[in-house]
């Protein structure tokens, strides 16, 4: 049985039944998916989904997965690699909260990237600051620090942004 890995990513207007339909596809084409991320982001649908198919099925399977792709809906495919070179590094959890200003995305990844941190999972969101007004932004993200970055050190790095941005910074081993 030869297997192909395929990454498929969607989005659109949210609606009922799209991961449904997604997932009628890929049985259909007796595909495994193997795993997911998915979420309404204002109000529109994104997702995004790893999927393995025997090779023989594989150009049906992105058919079926394409007619899916509409004015409303919009759909990708990547054939990948099956043999992915795991990541190497330790998992370290990162959790910060300050208030909402652009450019802390862009400001707390550069500090990542400058020192080889590879973010593995990432989430933000937004919610009213109840007692001081304005919004707090909110992240959570899962990185792979390289072993020859010591937890410390990393959050020294970010502690400096800390300071400037004015935001909460916190990082924990997940090992």
């Amino acid at each position: 049985m030869n297997n192909k890995t395929i990454l498929i990513t969607v989005a659109g207007p949210d609606r009922p039944g799209m991961v449904s339909a997604l997932a009628e596809v890929v049985a259909g084409h007796d595909g495994n998916w193997l795993e997911s991320r998915m979420a309404n982001l204002g109000g529109q649908f994104a997702g995004i989904l790893r999927v393995e198919v025997n090779e023989a099925r594989q150009e049906a399977l992105l058919t079926a997965v394409q007619s899916l792709d509409s004015a409303s809906l919009h759909v990708t495919l990547l054939p990948v690699e099956d043999a992915v070179a795991p990541t190497t590094g330790r998992d370290v959890e990162l959790e910060l909260l300050g208030q909402d200003q652009p450019g802390i995305v862009r400001d707390i990844s550069r500090v990542l990237s400058d020192v080889g941190v590879s973010v593995q999972a990432f989430d933000t969101f937004l919610e009213e600051a109840s007692m001081a007004g304005g919004m707090l932004f909110h992240a959570h993200a899962q990185l792979s620090v390289p072993t020859s970055l010591s937890t410390e050190e990393l959050h020294e790095r970010l502690q400096e942004l800390s300071d400037s941005l004015m935001i909460d910074i916190n990082l924990a081993d997940l090992e």
